[in-house]
């Protein structure tokens, strides 16, 4: 009798540390499954070469699912920039779905500043995501895309230099 209500124990212990285990590996599935699905957005600094340099602030969605921008400001510059807030006036409530990008054309030398921090609030179903990226944009804009000479007639130079773009973006 005291065999049989020892395994009786010692099988209901066991299952309950089966159950236990197997309920922490579900929500830790759960929560790397909720992690890997979520949007991701960002803003990063570009430039695109054809013939002239143009900057461009892009905003990205690198995540897996759409998200609605709840909230964009730049905060922490050490002097106003009131034309950058004009140009970003617009992103607050837009919809990037994955892989979506916007570009914002800004002439990113004019800047007075030399380091930004953009802070993004985006939502996704019931899920509020915050992001804060600083960046220096006068070293992004020192770094220089060299074109060399094309042997081509004048009318086709632009031509040529888009292509090569083309060309180093799929790189």
């Amino acid at each position: 009798d005291i065999i049989e209500i020892i395994s009786i124990i010692a099988s209901a212990f066991t299952s309950f540390v089966a159950i236990g285990i197997s309920v922490a590996s579900l929500r830790q599935s759960n929560r790397v499954l909720k992690e890997s699905l979520r949007p991701y957005i960002t803003i990063y600094l570009d430039t695109i070469t054809v013939c002239e340099q143009s900057s461009y602030f892009v905003l990205k969605n690198f995540g897996h699912t759409s998200a609605v921008i709840t909230d964009f400001l730049l905060k922490n510059t050490s002097q106003p920039c009131s034309l950058l807030l004009e140009q970003f006036d617009s992103v607050k409530g837009i919809v990037l779905a994955p892989g979506q990008m916007k570009l914002l054309p800004y002439n990113v030398s004019t800047l007075p500043v030399r380091m930004l921090t953009f802070s993004i609030c985006y939502r996704s179903g019931s899920e509020e995501y915050s992001e804060s990226i600083t960046m220096d944009v006068k070293n992004f804009i020192h770094l220089p895309a060299e074109r060399p000479e094309s042997f081509c007639a004048e009318k086709d130079k632009r031509m040529v230099q888009s292509l090569r773009e083309l060309i180093e973006r799929t790189m």
